[in-house]
C-alpha cells in the first residue's frame, strides 16, 4: 500500500490526472483489496462484522473515510481505510466531505480515532442519538442515523433487550461458580451487533442521574451494569491504545 502511494504521489494533481490514475489503482488492486478486508473484518464489531460506522448493519464496503474525490494520495493510506455497510457507503456517505473552518477537524466521527460517547448521546426513550458536539449532529445527518428508513433505532431497541437477558445469564453463571456460562454469556455480548448500545447502556448507568435516566431498566439490571467484574471485562475505554506493532 505504501508502495502504491508512492505511485500516486508521482503523478500530476492538475487535469485530474491523479485522481484518474488512483481510481485505476484501486479498482484492479486485487492483490491488495482481500487483504485490506481481511484486516478490517477483525477489527469490525460482532462476530458477523458490523459496520464500523452505523454498528447494526453487516459490512460489506472498504470505505475511505476521507474520499478519494477530496484526497486521491489517501486511496492507499492504512487508517483511511473502514469497513462499513452498503447503506452507509454508497446511499449516505458517498464522497461527503466538510471540516471545521478553524480547526480543520473533519465533521464526521472517526471510528479509528474519536471517542464516539463525546459526540454522540443514545437516548433509551426513543432509541435515536443526540448530537453532543457540531461533529456528532453532523455525523447523525449525514449517516441518516435515525432515520426510519434504515431502522437502527428498532436495532439499538432489540440490542437492548438481548442484552438484558444476557446479563441474567451470566449473573446467573456466577452464582453458581459456572465460569463456561459466564464466558459464553460474554462471547455474546462482543459478538452481538449494535456494539454501541451495550457500551452506551455501560457508561449511562454509572451516571448520578441514572435511576432517573433509566428508570425503564429494572434494578436487578442497573445493578449489574454497575458491576466492577463486568465492566473490567466489556467496557472500552477509549482513546484506543495500539499495540507497539500497530504503531509502527
Amino acid at each position: 500500500m505504501a508502495l502504491l502511494t508512492g505511485r500516486i504521489s508521482l503523478r500530476d494533481v492538475a487535469g485530474g490526472l491523479r485522481k484518474k490514475y488512483a481510481d485505476n489503482l484501486w479498482d484492479n488492486a486485487s492483490d491488495v483489496k482481500p487483504a485490506l478486508r481481511a484486516v478490517l473484518l477483525r477489527m469490525a464489531p460482532g462476530v458477523l462484522g458490523c459496520c464500523m460506522y452505523c454498528g447494526g448493519y453487516t459490512a460489506t464496503d472498504i470505505e475511505h473515510f476521507e474520499p478519494r474525490e477530496h484526497d486521491a494520495l489517501k486511496t492507499f493510506v492504512w487508517p483511511n481505510h473502514l469497513l462499513v455497510c452498503g447503506p452507509c457507503n454508497s446511499t449516505y456517505k458517498r464522497d461527503w466531505w466538510q471540516c471545521d473552518e478553524e480547526s480543520g477537524e473533519p465533521l464526521l466521527i472517526d471510528p479509528t480515532r474519536d471517542n464516539p460517547f463525546t459526540h454522540l448521546w443514545l437516548d433509551f426513550r426513543d432509541y435515536e442519538y443526540r448530537g453532543l458536539t457540531r461533529k456528532g449532529r453532523s455525523t447523525i445527518e449525514v449517516l441518516g442515523l435515525n432515520l426510519p428508513e434504515r431502522r437502527l433505532a428498532a436495532g439499538r431497541e432489540l440490542a437492548r433487550r438481548n442484552i438484558r437477558t444476557v446479563l441474567r445469564d451470566w449473573d446467573r453463571g456466577r452464582q453458581q461458580a459456572d465460569e463456561t456460562s459466564m464466558r459464553h454469556a460474554l462471547a455474546v455480548l462482543e459478538g452481538q451487533p449494535f456494539a454501541d448500545v451495550w457500551q452506551a447502556m455501560l457508561r449511562q448507568a454509572v451516571l448520578p442521574g441514572a435511576p432517573v435516566v433509566m428508570s425503564d431498566e429494572p434494578p436487578e439490571i442497573l445493578t449489574l451494569l454497575r458491576d466492577e467484574e463486568l465492566r473490567a471485562a466489556t467496557l472500552i475505554e477509549f482513546p484506543l491504545e495500539l499495540a507497539p506493532s500497530e504503531e509502527n
